[in-house]
């Protein structure tokens, strides 16, 4: 990364799709979360920002997920990544070239920044959680695509809150900078789908229609003697 240069994840990571190697993967796309490509980039968006953070660079586009994923814990220290939008960027303000660096140690993800010391020092603060909200109910969608009975949920219930945590950058010159980063996270809903038994068959109901007719076909008779007889 240049001297002074904004980094896009986005743009680093290029097209994200079947032919790249991807697979879908879940993606919270409105009030649904659905697989897609793409799904899982938000694990570098988020250790991206970290190691970013720890290292003290200018963040200049940061978004986090609709609802807390507890995967991305601490919340308020995810990052959402999808192209084109939302991005991760970050300026590279120490007047050198940086190496961005990842590496797969077993199951461990590692990414490390290389580079020259300006002697710059960071704190931050442990995120505070709070406006804690509950979801609504769970949302119940009969379907007759599920066996009577069977129970599937496309959606996990998450509670809402707002978190807030503090960056302190100090420089070699005893400047300070501080920094106060907020997040909001939704309540999100749970769905679950409720198989119910199928309506009866087309030819039944057609026959029953068929049967009616008839009945009212039959009285028509009697209707018409009793007008005569009058």
């Amino acid at each position: 990364i240049e001297p002074n240069k904004t980094f896009s994840l986005v743009e680093a990571i290029g097209k994200v799709n079947k032919e790249a190697g991807y697979l879908p993967e879940l993606v919270i796309k409105g009030d649904k979360t659905i697989p897609e490509y793409g799904g899982g980039l938000c694990q570098i968006g988020t250790t991206t920002f970290r190691v970013a953070l720890d290292a003290g660079f200018p963040i200049v586009e940061r978004q986090p997920h609709s609802y807390r994923v507890s995967y991305y814990e601490p919340a308020g220290t995810d990052a959402a990544v999808y192209s084109p939008h939302p991005d991760l960027k970050f300026i590279n303000d120490t007047g050198h070239h940086i190496l961005f660096q990842t590496k797969i140690e077993g199951d461990k993800l590692i990414f490390e920044f290389w580079g020259t010391r300006d002697g710059r020092k960071v704190e931050m603060t442990e995120p505070k959680i709070f406006n804690i909200k509950k979801p609504l109910p769970t949302k119940i969608i009969e379907t007759e695509d599920l066996p009577p009975g069977k129970k599937k949920c496309t959606e996990i219930s998450h509670n809402g809150a707002d978190t807030l945590f503090e960056r302190t950058i100090t420089y070699p010159n005893g400047e300070k900078k501080e920094e106060k980063w907020r997040s909001h996270y939704k309540p999100w809903q749970a769905v679950c789908l409720v198989g119910k038994e199928p309506k009866k068959e087309l030819e039944e109901t057609e026959e029953e229609g068929e049967e009616e007719e008839e009945n009212k076909t039959g009285e028509l008779p009697d209707l018409m003697e009793q007008s005569s007889v009058n």
